[in-house]
C-alpha cells in the first residue's frame, strides 16, 4: 500500500500530490469557517452599533476574504510540490496578479455599498437632479479606474514592463482618438450639459431642430421626447455646437401674425383697428401680452403686425399640448383680426407681380401699368 502512495507522477509522489488537495481543501474549509463566524458572531455585535458603517465593512469583507484564503491554500499547497522553476515563476506571477485583482474587487465592493446606501439617498435629498446624474457615471468611472489601476499594478508586480505597455496604448490612444472625434465630442458635450446644467430632466427643449422634453441624459448622448411620443437619440455634441433653448422657462411663448392691408385704408381705419385688437386680444384668457402694430408702410399694402404672448401649457390645460395651445391661439388671433377688418371694411392686398415692363395685376385682376 505504501509503494503505491510512493509512485512518481510528474516529478511527485502520488501521496505528495494528495498532500497538496487536501491543504487547499483545508483552506477552503478555512474560509468557510470565517465566513460562517463573520455571519453567526461577528454580524450580531456590529448590528448592535448605532453606526452602519462596520455592518458594511463586515458585509463587504467576508466574500473576497474567503477567496484570499483558498488562494493562499492554493499557493501553500503547491510550493510542496517538486515543479520546475519556469512553471514555479508563472504560478508567483498568477498568485500577486490575482491578489492584485482580490483587492480591487474589495475597493469595488465597498464602495458600491456606500453608494447604495449613503451617496444615492444623500443625492436624492438634495434639490437639484445633477447629483443624480453625475452619480451612476461617477459610479462606472470608479469602477473603470480601479479595474485599470489593478490591471496595471498587477503586471509591474508580475515582472512586466508597464511603462512600455502604457507608452504603446498612448500611441495606440492617440490613433483611436484621431478616429473617433465624434465620441470625443459627444463626451466633451456630456460634461458641457452636467456642468452648465442648461436643463433638466423632464424640461421641454429645442437643439439643432429637435423639440422635446429630455428624458435622459448620458455622458455620449441623451435621449429627448417629441410631444408625439416620438424618442430621439440626441448626440451630446450638440450641446456644445448648437443653441439649446429651454422651452419650459419661458414666462410666455412669443409669437407674432402679419396681415397685409390694401393701400385704400386710412389712417385713421388703421388706429381703430389696432385699438380694437388690443382690447380684443387682452380679453383673451390664454394671451399673457399683445402689441397690434403698423409695422410697414409698403408700396403696394399697409403691414399691421400682432406680436403677443401666450401663457406656458401644462398638463391640467385643456390641450393635448404645447403645439396644440399655440395652434388653438393662433387660430383665435387670426379669427379676431378678420373679425375686425370686416366689421371696419378694410380689404386684405392681394399679391403683387412685376413685370420688365412695369406690368403690374390690380386687385380686380387685371393688368396696369
Amino acid at each position: 500500500m505504501l509503494d503505491f502512495f510512493d509512485t512518481v507522477y510528474y516529478g511527485n509522489t502520488l501521496g505528495q500530490w494528495l498532500l497538496a488537495l487536501l491543504l487547499i481543501v483545508f483552506f477552503f474549509v478555512i474560509g468557510k469557517v470565517v465566513y460562517w463566524v463573520s455571519n453567526r458572531w461577528i454580524k450580531s455585535l456590529t448590528s448592535k452599533t448605532q453606526t452602519q458603517i462596520d455592518d458594511i465593512i463586515i458585509d463587504m469583507v467576508e466574500e473576497p476574504l474567503v477567496v484570499l484564503i483558498t488562494l493562499i491554500g492554493i499557493r501553500y499547497s503547491l510550493s510542496t510540490l517538486n515543479i520546475f522553476d519556469s512553471l514555479a515563476h508563472f504560478i508567483d506571477t498568477i498568485f500577486q496578479f490575482g491578489i492584485t485583482l482580490l483587492v480591487a474587487w474589495l475597493l469595488i465592493r465597498l464602495y458600491d455599498a456606500f453608494h447604495t446606501r449613503y451617496f444615492v439617498k444623500l443625492a436624492e435629498k438634495t434639490e437639484t437632479d445633477l447629483d443624480d446624474q453625475l452619480l451612476p457615471i461617477i459610479r462606472t468611472g470608479l469602477k473603470f479606474t480601479v479595474i485599470s489601476l489593478a490591471i496595471l499594478i498587477g503586471l509591474n508586480n508580475a515582472g512586466y514592463n508597464v511603462s512600455a505597455i502604457l507608452a504603446g496604448l498612448g500611441i495606440g490612444g492617440l490613433a483611436i482618438a484621431l478616429a473617433a472625434q465624434d465620441s470625443v465630442a459627444n463626451l466633451f458635450g456630456g460634461i458641457i450639459v452636467f456642468v452648465q446644467r442648461p436643463f433638466k430632466m423632464g424640461d421641454r427643449i429645442n437643439v439643432a431642430g429637435v423639440e422635446g422634453y429630455v428624458r435622459e441624459v448620458g455622458l455620449r448622448s441623451s435621449l429627448v421626447e417629441t410631444v408625439h411620443g416620438e424618442k430621439i437619440l440626441l448626440p451630446n455634441k450638440f450641446f456644445g455646437s448648437e443653441a439649446v433653448s429651454n422651452l419650459d422657462v419661458a414666462i410666455y411663448y412669443y409669437q407674432a401674425e402679419t396681415f397685409h392691408i390694401h393701400r385704400n385704408t386710412t389712417l385713421e381705419q388703421i388706429e381703430t383697428v389696432l385699438l380694437i385688437l388690443r382690447e380684443t386680444l387682452d380679453q383673451n384668457e390664454h394671451i399673457v401680452w399683445s402689441e397690434p402694430l403698423l409695422a410697414t408702410v409698403g408700396d403696394y399694402s399697409f403691414d399691421i403686425q400682432i406680436d403677443y404672448g401666450v401663457k406656458p401649457w401644462s398638463p391640467e390645460q385643456p390641450f393635448a399640448h404645447h403645439l396644440h395651445k399655440l395652434g388653438v391661439v393662433k387660430s383665435q388671433v387670426n379669427q379676431a383680426a378678420l373679425k375686425v377688418f370686416e366689421s371696419r371694411a378694410i380689404k386684405l392686398s392681394l399679391p403683387v407681380m412685376l413685370f420688365s415692363d412695369q406690368m403690374v395685376i390690380s386687385d380686380n385682376g387685371t393688368f396696369a401699368r
